[in-house]
């Protein structure tokens, strides 16, 4: 029986759009944008439905500031949050054939997250003079790099090629300081793969 599900298994090689929100309680929320690729290993279980496994890695960031002018002196000041992470997808997957080599499929699951580095850097300006200092976020022992996400979304597949749209919302509170803050992150993402 191994033989034959190995046999009939699947490896794809994914890349896309990643379009990431951490909201914050009591406040606005902040959007980053970036980008995932890896692998993901399907494997028939029966009719239509497999389970797929995955290693994925993914990054975003997103630059915020001001500037103005004071008596004819240019003043500026950014923030740029930059953070890679390596995840573990497990999902379940259903298929329904459209066409010769037309699938639609949709897929659910739990999704693993550790990041690998995550840093915010901050610079100004006045005048010709400016600079800047990068803090690595993972020093402060209240922001958790560890995250569970559950979503799923929808997929297409014409001949190797698959498309898909998906969708998911970390289970896991990233601050972990103050009782009455919570931290959530949510991604949705767009990907194109080529099954071999």
């Amino acid at each position: 029986m191994l033989l034959g599900t190995q046999a009939f298994a699947q490896t794809t090689v994914n890349a896309g759009y990643l379009n990431s929100t951490q909201s914050f309680s009591g406040s606005d929320s902040v959007n980053s944008n970036g980008a995932y690729a890896g692998v993901s290993f399907n494997i028939p279980i029966a009719g239509g439905l497999g389970i797929a496994p995955g290693v994925y890695y993914s990054m975003i960031t997103n630059k915020d500031g001001v500037s103005a002018s004071f008596f004819n002196i240019p003043v500026g000041a950014s923030s740029t949050f930059t953070e890679h992470a390596v995840n573990v997808p497990l999902y379940l997957n259903y298929g329904i054939s459209l066409a010769s080599d037309t699938n639609v499929y949709f897929y659910a699951g739990p999704t693993a997250q550790y990041g690998l580095a995550s840093t915010t850097k901050l610079a100004g300006s006045v005048g010709e003079s400016g600079g800047s200092k990068k803090y690595n976020n993972y020093d402060n022992d209240n922001y958790n790099r560890f995250n569970v996400y559950l979503g799923g979304g929808i997929g297409f597949k014409v001949s190797a090629f698959q498309f898909t749209v998906g969708y998911d919302y970390g289970m896991m509170n990233l601050y972990k300081g103050d009782n009455a803050t919570t931290s959530h992150r949510s991604n949705i993402k767009l990907g194109i793969g080529y099954a071999f």
